[in-house]
């Protein structure tokens, strides 16, 4: 038995969708490279994994470099929902993909792969719903140690298909926020709004999901998101009660990005997936050219910036500065290193006198072929 489930407060339309009849499986691809990137020759769909549940569906976002000569590249998987085994089907399938050569390196390329059985999933089983409305009512008894507890259990289950998983992870960050996790909440409410469809966010809640994340990424001080995050609020219906009650915030967002004083995004590294698998990263959207690393907590290994042309990549050293090239756009960064490992990420202003030594990005575009 399924039941249409309404979620309690974003995006992937299908750019491409090929149907692989020996397995009736369906893949839906939103290829999200600029309009001006080249088009692809040869992308075939990751298989379906054979270690999941019967049915159970997946997504994944993976980040990859396309070559002078057109070939995807050096891929790292940013966010996920389903386990670490659509992770690697991806991560197998996207060497073979192939690209129009344009004769340079196109460096920050997203896609977003669907795997998705057949039409008609957008609904919550019975089981489902009811280890919801378990940890519903734990929360609203304020009863959060039950609630961990049900949440916990039903993430280890996982969510049957998206429209589970995008209900599922908006609970666990209700969960992590009763807990006092900003972190947590924020990125479980990035998930959600990552793996989720018109179907499982209608437009009053896709509205209230990015106001949230808007709160928590100004209070992580993470401006850049935060900007981005704004602009998609604005684009949808009917959002003007939503902008009025955040507009002090709005506020505060355009004068630290106009501001002359350094900002720093609170940032802790995780695993895509959410599990205790996976490639442990923190992924974010500069809003400057010139950055460094302070307050480091744990193991944080190395950094990489891809650009739409431009690469930068080094260790992470607290108050070593690394600026990229003027011009560069498309920016985004990967701090890699070990689960939990926090640090802070310090965007400086152009007139802000930094290391003297700044080290700057080098095009790689001749050794990736």
């Amino acid at each position: 038995m399924t039941t249409r489930l309404i979620a309690p407060f974003v995006t992937a339309a299908a750019a491409l969708t090929l149907v692989t009849p020996a397995a009736a499986q369906k893949y839906d691809f939103d290829i999200q490279n600029k309009p001006a990137a080249p088009a692809p020759v040869s992308q075939a769909a990751p298989d379906y994994p054979s270690r999941v549940r019967s049915g159970q569906e997946g997504w994944v976002r993976v980040n990859f470099i396309i070559t002078a000569g057109g070939k995807a590249a050096d891929p790292i998987i940013m966010n996920s929902v389903g386990g670490v085994v659509f992770e690697d089907s991806v991560m197998e399938r996207v060497p073979e993909w192939r690209f129009e050569p344009t004769g340079e390196a196109l460096v920050d390329n997203t896609t977003d792969i669907r795997f998705e059985i057949h039409d008609g999933r957008d609904l919550a089983t019975s089981n489902f719903l009811r280890r919801y409305r378990r940890i519903v009512r734990h929360l609203f008894n304020e009863e959060f140690l039950e609630a961990r507890t049900s949440v916990n259990q039903a993430a280890e289950i996982g969510g049957w298909n998206l429209y589970e998983s995008t209900m599922l992870w908006l609970m666990i960050g209700r969960v992590e926020g009763a807990e006092g996790d900003s972190t947590g909440k924020l990125d479980a409410y990035r998930r959600a709004l990552g793996v989720s469809n018109a179907n499982s966010l209608d437009g009053e809640d896709r509205r209230e999901l990015l106001r949230r994340l808007f709160e928590l990424e100004m209070e992580h001080s993470q401006f850049a998101a935060a900007d981005r995050t704004l602009r998609l609020l604005r684009r949808e219906t009917g959002s003007e009660a939503d902008l009025e009650k955040i507009s002090g915030l709005v506020a505060d967002l355009e004068r630290n990005l106009a501001g002359d004083a350094a900002i720093t995004a609170r940032a802790t590294i995780a695993n895509p997936g959410g599990g205790n698998e996976g490639r442990p990263l923190w992924t974010y959207v500069p809003a400057r050219r010139t950055f460094s690393f302070a307050a480091l907590s744990g193991n944080v290994e190395r950094f990489e910036v891809r650009c739409e042309r431009d690469r930068l990549e080094g260790p992470v050293e607290a108050g070593k500065a690394w600026s990229l090239p003027k011009g560069a756009s498309d920016c985004r960064v990967f701090v890699f290193g070990e689960q939990g490992a926090s640090f802070g990420f310090v965007e400086h202003n152009e007139n802000e006198s930094v290391d003297a030594d700044a080290r700057t990005a080098v095009a790689r575009s001749d050794v990736l072929d």
